[in-house]
């Protein structure tokens, strides 16, 4: 039997306005977040697309020309838009969806979502959460949940964030004490003095 693999997804379609520039795009440690997110995704994906907006695809292409890219049709709308527009290119693929603002994930995260994700199938979503709070990416969001989700879109029906989605939905939840070493694996950077760099360094 063939293993059940979702489709990576790495959103990249933020506007980045606290850190100074585009996230995906920020290098550290020699490598751009976006490249360190996709060889992680690499790893546990057949395949991987870049969740960016129409008008950053020349830079993305120049940072990888192999890169696959899905563009984000709604504007303005945060990550679920990025989400959905991947949705809306293959239907009835699943996505194990990351932020590229994420610089820390520890692969094991994803190594347990999978384990989950192969072994009830039941679930609509496999997700982390803590005592205090959801953590929605990494997460495995499934083509039932997001064809759910597209519906009440279309239908002007209001849409939460990808952690209210997650929270309503039938999401099989791996626990993980906040105090653990895991949380900071969840942490992501929005300015450069997050990340040790001098606002004037990042142009």
């Amino acid at each position: 039997m063939t293993k059940r693999t979702p489709i990576g997804l790495i959103l990249c379609g933020g506007y980045s306005s606290r850190m100074g520039r585009d996230k995906g795009l920020l290098v550290t440690e020699g490598h751009s977040w976006v490249r360190k997110r996709y060889e992680l995704l690499r790893e546990f994906t057949d395949r991987c697309l870049i969740s960016i907006r129409k008008e950053q695809r020349a830079t993305y292409q120049k940072e990888d020309s192999s890169f696959e890219f899905v563009e984000d049709i709604f504007e303005n709308q945060g990550p679920i838009s990025g989400i959905l527009s991947a949705h809306l290119s293959d239907r009835t693929a699943d996505y194990l969806v990351i932020a590229c603002d994420m610089p820390i994930l520890d692969s094991t995260i994803l190594v347990r979502l999978l384990e989950e994700y192969r072994k009830d199938s039941g679930k609509s979503a496999y997700a982390w959460r803590s005592q205090d709070c959801i953590e929605p990416f990494p997460a495995i969001y499934t083509s039932e949940l997001l064809e759910s989700t597209f519906k009440k879109w279309n239908s002007s029906s209001k849409i939460g964030s990808p952690s209210g989605i997650l929270k309503e939905a039938k999401t099989k939840w791996i626990e993980f004490d906040s105090s653990s070493a895991l949380e900071n694996a969840f942490i992501n950077y929005n300015t450069p003095n997050e990340i040790g760099i001098p606002s004037e360094v990042v142009v």
